[in-house]
């Protein structure tokens, strides 16, 4: 049996560090030579043919990825999907063959998710899902130390960006045995939380040391942040942290936004 473990959640949440983590257990995130900044310390995990094929997903959807917009399945069925998804199949054995340990990790996963789930059903693999996920009011600051990609976002786009992506991974997950992680129990305690993470996947604990010492805690930042005091975001990060959260939060969001007007 192959496994492939997708690792979704906002940028800035630890997805970089949860993929250093399971890269230690000897799950294969593919070539670094293949990685979007190689050699980049602390590394991202991310291959740029991946990033490529799901900015390329959300262009058929007609948006960028800093777009707001709340995608469904249904969204995603069509010719142009079929073609994109042919090659990111084609991708996927190039890179790892045979390979019975995968991992894939892009922020962009959480609105692309059932593309990736027919492709990698279809080579083969089984899936586990990670969704690593950070107090919002720590995404908020770190978010807005980036000037790419971010310019003339005000507190209410980055809260609605992270509100997007974490609710849309609990979405598109519903049927698959998600993991949270949550950033700052991470970060505080990494031993204990990769000790858990590893007895979830059934994954070798002998090497949980080793994993857990991927954790650089000189990356921390933003420690002290509180609630953002915005109610709706204060409230789904503490469903997150409870792990009660579901399908239906996103759905009923997404009913509420397209309410909205533009």
């Amino acid at each position: 049996m192959k496994t492939a473990f997708l690792v979704l959640g906002g940028q800035r949440s630890g997805t970089s560090v949860t993929s250093h983590i399971l890269s230690r257990f000897g799950i294969d995130f593919g070539s670094d030579k293949h990685f979007i900044q190689g050699g980049h310390n602390p590394i991202f995990f991310e291959l740029n043919w991946v990033n490529d094929g799901n900015n390329q997903l959300i262009n058929a959807l007609g948006h960028q990825y800093t777009d707001f917009f709340l995608p469904v399945e249904s969204d995603f069925e069509g010719t142009h999907f079929a073609a994109i998804e042919r090659n990111l199949h084609t991708q996927v054995i190039q890179e790892w063959g045979d390979k019975p340990l995968i991992g894939l990790k892009d922020p962009r996963f959480s609105l692309t998710f059932p593309v990736w789930q027919r492709v990698l059903s279809a080579a083969g693999y089984s899936l586990n899902v990670v969704l690593a996920f950070r107090r919002p009011s720590s995404f908020l600051k770190s978010n807005q130390t980036l000037f790419h990609n971010w310019e003339g976002w005000d507190t209410n786009r980055h809260l609605r960006f992270w509100l997007q992506l974490n609710l849309a991974a609990t979405y598109f997950t519903r049927n698959f045995p998600v993991y949270y992680l949550c950033y700052e129990d991470l970060m505080t305690n990494p031993d204990n939380e990769t000790e858990k993470l590893a007895r979830w996947f059934k994954l070798d604990l002998s090497s949980v040391a080793h994993a857990a010492a991927a954790v650089d805690r000189s990356h921390y930042h933003h420690q002290a942040c509180t609630d953002t005091n915005v109610a709706l975001v204060d409230n789904y990060f503490q469903r997150l942290c409870s792990r009660t959260i579901s399908s239906a939060d996103y759905l009923n969001y997404r009913s509420a936004a397209l309410l909205q007007p533009s």
